[in-house]
């Protein structure tokens, strides 16, 4: 059962209600410097050291390990019928100047793009991204799974290819749209499948609002032909966003379900797919991912729901190693994140990732959330190194003035300290910033340089 923590400190489906050249003209400004703030405990600082323009309004930022030395932007626009689309690489070398931003050639043809996953070339044979499309907003429901070469100047694959076949019933507006696809073997063959979740949700009257779960078989030959790969149905519920377990041997993940209200561990046994639901009263699921949380050696969940008033960053904590027996217990590490308006669609807070400040950093992670329709972000930190201590100081480090999408984290400049990539929506930015050590900052918080 469920055992409900008392939250400490006061505290999406992503709220944001053409062709360009492939290469984008956008070009990194200087930001006027400014005063670092001081992080909650004293060891860091976080400053803003700069942005740079995005043509089409970026949502999705990634790191991806598959694609070094690059920031993969996913960008939409709103707007019925004319809204435009893109897929950017941003190169993290400084000496690149105008030509930092490129766009992956094709990618205007992917209606609102989402979160993307980075491939290795044993997949195809070449390094490559993959991208669900599609949102609730009408003349954008329908969409599917694409796969790209991860390079402005392909040579392998010279325009994205769809894998999965369209999904829309009669009535306008009734398209299934997909988030995310996860690689994974599903059935050992040595070739890598996707999983994915995929969405029917409108806005009309007669709008259907339902989720499955789902993984898409890669053939034996010729897998980016373009012929849809076949569809394995798994189960009803995921419908946004999901997290695989990493580590495990077959199919398990965690759903942060947005229409059902709950969160639900699902995995495999003996070739069929079990579920155990984590939190009946989650809310309204965003995001989620893995990791440890309290240095204790074991995986916590790490999620968050989203709401237009008092959204919350949750850890879903395992007293044993196998999750779909062992207890489990929610704390609630921070809430009261919220949308500037009342209006519907609106909320927050959107993504959380937990992250080390520093390549020194010893002990428990940080926490980065972004307040999405609240137009802020934050960092959560952890008020003890006690492994049993659940509780955050909740530090407001921005008000970004725009919809905040999925910030990426990283290393990008070899200082030792963590980047932060903030995409600020409606000002059709990304903004840059890093952390550094506090002037009387323990020794273990600064970079250990061999």
């Amino acid at each position: 059962m469920l055992s409900a923590e008392p939250f400490v400190v006061a505290p999406r489906m992503w709220g944001v209600c053409g062709v360009i050249s492939v290469l984008a003209t956008a070009v990194a400004a200087a930001t006027p410097a400014a005063q670092p703030t001081s992080v909650a405990g004293g060891r860091y600082l976080i400053s803003q050291v700069g942005n740079f323009s995005v043509p089409v309004r970026p949502g999705y930022a990634e790191l991806l390990p598959e694609v070094p030395g690059q920031l993969v932007l996913t960008s939409f626009g709103a707007a019925p019928f004319v809204g435009k689309n893109a897929v950017y690489l941003y190169g993290l070398d400084k000496g690149c100047g105008d030509a930092c931003l490129q766009q992956l050639p094709g990618s205007e043809g992917i209606n609102w793009p989402n979160a993307v996953a980075g491939l290795n070339s044993t997949a195809f044979g070449f390094p490559a991204v993959v991208v669900g499309n599609g949102f609730l907003v009408p003349s954008h429901t329908t969409g599917g799974v694409w796969i790209m070469e991860a390079s402005a100047h392909p040579e392998h694959l010279p325009r994205p290819v769809k894998i999965t076949k369209d999904k829309a019933e009669k009535l306008p507006d009734s398209g299934w749209f997909y988030h995310l696809a996860a690689p994974f073997d599903m059935n050992g063959d040595g070739r890598l499948d996707f999983v994915t979740a995929r969405c029917q949700f409108g806005v009309w009257p007669w709008s259907k609002k339902r989720g499955e779960l789902l993984w898409l078989q890669q053939p034996e030959q010729e897998p980016l032909s373009g012929a849809p790969w076949e569809e394995h149905h798994l189960a009803e519920g995921p419908d946004f966003l999901f997290c695989l377990q990493p580590g495990s041997p077959t199919l398990a993940l965690a759903a942060t379900e947005f229409i059902g209200e709950r969160t639900v561990y699902y995995y495999m046994s003996n070739g069929t797919l079990q579920s155990r639901v984590l939190d009946e009263q989650s809310g309204p699921g965003f995001s989620c991912s893995w990791t440890d949380l309290n240095g204790d050696g074991r995986l916590e969940l790490l999620a968050t729901n989203h709401l237009n008033q008092n959204g919350s960053v949750f850890a879903y904590t395992f007293d044993g190693d196998d999750f779909s027996t062992a207890g489990v217990s929610r704390h609630v590490l921070a809430s009261g994140f919220s949308a500037i308006t009342t209006q519907t669609g609106t909320a927050g807070p959107g993504d959380a990732a937990a992250f080390q400040p520093s390549t020194g950093h010893r002990g428990k992670p940080y926490i980065f959330v972004s307040g999405d329709n609240g137009n802020d972000i934050f960092v959560l930190v952890p008020r003890s190194e006690d492994p049993g201590d659940w509780s955050y100081t909740r530090q407001k480090i921005a008000d970004v003035k725009a919809d905040v999408g999925r910030p990426a984290i990283g290393d990008t400049d070899g200082d030792g300290f963590a980047d932060v990539f903030v995409p600020a929506y409606d000002l059709n930015k990304v903004l840059h910033y890093t952390f550094s050590a506090a002037p009387d900052a323990a020794m273990d918080a600064l970079p250990i340089v061999v």
